[in-house]
């Protein structure tokens, strides 16, 4: 050896380590198959060498693969990619296609981050089952079960957009058994008027009284414009709802009063006094009023509640299933019989009492034989 030490064996080659202001980084170097061209370049997210190591074969072999399929004109595979890349295109997708989309995203960033530098096809039911695991430890199983499903949709699309042509392992391992959360209560119309009396604004204190009449959604109270009002035929048009479905609605006498005492300071009904729509739903302002008036609302259901309370008070008071269903605009019966509480007791009693009686039988017809012949 002439006197000369070895030089250390690198243990990640074609990975190289940069500091810089913000720290380190690394990058990766390699000779591209096809082109011969040398490719350098610094990764984004990767926090140690393992990781850039990883992400430089996972390149190596992508561009090999293209290589192979030219020479020997393979077709139909679909090519590698990240499932944290999946879900971002997904997410993209959803901006535009879901009204749930930024629910999407939040749901996505645990799926990103414990599937890091895995491709679609290094993802099986095995590894959902380990995510189910470890997710489970920090949040609640129903919440898992949510971003199972998300998972399942990244790969729905992926399959659907020519990018995954295997098998959706989110759809294969299966979610968590979760009991069904115990229904929060609907609120009492005086504790309506107690939270009312503690509003301070007078616009919001409208759009509780509006909301406790017509059972709409936050979103659809603070979207309604004059435009799809029809106060001569007391009517109005919910225009941009949840499920996607525009419906003409009535509108009670208390309803009407409440629009029609609004000022027309712009398009929208409910409105600052300069005309600008009120752009969040303003939950601080209901639950401090609540809290002033010592009225217990449900966590993350502020506004929500009286929607339920809504539903519970049409059925109390002789409303049916399917008008309500209708007035809601929901697709289907589940989700009003979720929201609308039961009757009470007494109300329950007063509504069997209303059923007819089939009277006493007079004496002749219950002493009288029948006789039956052939």
């Amino acid at each position: 050896m002439n006197g000369q030490s070895k030089r250390p064996r690198k243990r990640h080659p074609g990975v190289y380590k940069v500091t810089g202001k913000r720290g380190v980084s690394y990058g990766i170097d390699f000779i591209h198959p096809q082109t011969g061209q040398r490719i350098r370049k610094i990764l984004k997210d990767v926090k140690t060498e393992a990781e850039a190591a990883q992400v430089r074969a996972i390149e190596i072999a992508d561009a090999a693969r293209d290589v192979l399929s030219r020479v020997y004109g393979i077709k139909g595979q679909s090519k590698p990619i990240l499932f944290e890349v999946m879900v971002d295109q997904y997410i993209t997708w959803a901006r535009t296609n879901k009204k749930s989309w930024k629910t999407d995203e939040y749901r996505g960033r645990a799926l990103k981050r414990l599937f890091s530098r895995k491709l679609l096809s290094d993802i099986t039911p095995f590894l959902v089952e380990k995510y189910k695991v470890i997710r489970a430890k920090k949040v609640e199983k129903a919440t898992v079960n949510k971003e199972l499903i998300l998972g399942g949709q990244v790969f729905e699309k992926a399959t659907e957009w020519g990018k995954w042509n295997g098998q959706n392992p989110f759809r294969i391992a299966p979610k968590f058994k979760v009991r069904k959360r115990q229904k929060p209560r609907s609120l009492l119309p005086e504790e309506v008027r107690a939270i009312l009396d503690e509003v301070r604004h007078p616009v919001i204190r409208d759009m509780i009284e509006f909301d406790f009449q017509t059972g709409w959604r936050i979103s659809e109270i603070r979207n309604l414009k004059w435009k799809d009002v029809d106060l001569n035929n007391s009517m109005a048009w919910i225009a941009d709802p949840k499920n996607g479905e525009p419906i003409q609605v009535p509108l009670n006498d208390a309803a009407l009063s409440i629009i029609e005492r609004q000022h027309r300071r712009g398009e929208h009904v409910f409105c600052f006094k300069n005309g600008r729509p009120f752009k969040t739903n303003l939950t601080a302002g209901i639950r401090n009023a609540a809290v002033r008036a010592g009225v217990e609302l449900p966590r993350r259901k502020a506004w929500h509640i009286l929607r339920r309370t809504w539903a519970s008070m049409f059925l109390q008071n002789g409303g049916d299933v399917e008008t309500l269903r209708q007035l809601g605009n929901w697709k289907d019966y589940s989700m009003p019989l979720w929201y609308a509480a039961p009757a009470n007791i007494e109300h329950q009693r007063a509504v069997l009492n209303r059923l007819p009686t089939l009277g006493a039988r007079n004496k002749a017809e219950k002493g009288k034989v029948v006789s039956i012949t052939h």
